[in-house]
């Protein structure tokens, strides 16, 4: 009698451990799968890769740029960030005044959602400067008393600005649009 208990036990017994080792494998089944999901599921981060390989950058306003490998890469914003602004010193130059005003005096803002570019600007203040102050030189009374001169100027820096950008490998589009908080003509 005493050894059909021990067989019951030993039979019982390894009932159990089949049991718990079954468990214990689809357990861990279970758990490379949730980690397979989310290692598959993304690089880790809110960008996407488009089919050409260039990075998707979530936009504030939900427009997606897309960033060629090529250039320097950012965080994209927070949604629902705020603009991030970089002040220009005012210029002042004599511009080709047609007998009319000879003096132009602007001051502007650029602006971008991405603060690391207007972080990096500052490293090229001198070539704006440059690039800008020789811009405004250029212009002419006529055009900058249009209605819409002031326009055609902001445009005019905006592509200029971008263009140094470019040159430094930072995309331009990440520069959103350039302001005017002073515009005078004398």
């Amino acid at each position: 009698m005493a050894e059909e208990e021990q067989q019951e036990t030993k039979k019982s017994g390894g009932k159990g451990l089949i049991i718990t080792l079954v468990v214990v494998l689809v357990l861990l089944l279970i758990g490379i799968s949730v980690l397979a999901f989310f290692l598959l599921k993304g690089d880790g981060g809110d960008h996407a890769k488009s089919e050409d390989g260039q990075q998707i950058v979530e936009h504030v306003d939900e427009d997606a740029i897309a960033v060629p490998p090529t250039y320097k890469q950012y965080d994209p914003p927070e949604p629902g960030s705020a603009p991030q602004y970089y002040p220009m010193e005012p210029f002042v130059v004599n511009f080709k005044g047609e007998g009319q005003a000879k003096f132009l005096a602007v001051t502007l803002k650029f602006m971008s959602y991405y603060p690391q570019v207007i972080v990096d600007m500052e490293n090229y203040r001198p070539i704006l400067r440059n690039d800008i102050t020789a811009l405004l030189r250029v212009q002419t009374f006529s055009e900058m008393n249009l209605d819409n001169g002031p326009e055609i100027l902001r445009n005019k820096i905006l592509t200029k600005a971008r263009e140094v950008l470019e040159k430094q490998k930072i995309y331009p589009d990440l520069l959103e649009d350039v302001y005017f908080e002073r515009f005078v003509m004398q």
